[in-house]
């Protein structure tokens, strides 16, 4: 392999696994964030309980930047403030 050729084939490495580590951080941040919303409002997504007053509906856009990773999520609403 020339050096040329391995230069690219290094820089297409290291790309692939900065894809793989934003894959693997948004999704642990999603779920962490969708347990901390359950926990909150004491139920879990369109689940209905004697004492929940309402229902998450909508989203809003909100990101995240970090050294690594800009990270893009649409949260959902709710009728009450987390």
């Amino acid at each position: 392999m020339t050096s040329k050729k391995h230069d690219e084939f290094e820089h297409d490495v290291k790309l692939d696994i900065e894809a793989r580590v934003r894959q693997g951080v948004k999704a642990v941040l999603e779920e962490v964030l969708e347990e901390e919303m359950a926990e909150h409002l004491q139920a879990g997504y369109r689940e209905l309980t004697p004492t929940r007053r309402g229902e998450r509906n909508g989203y809003y856009q909100r990101n995240l930047v970090t050294p690594a990773v800009l990270y893009n999520k649409h949260y959902e609403e709710k009728e009450d403030d987390f």
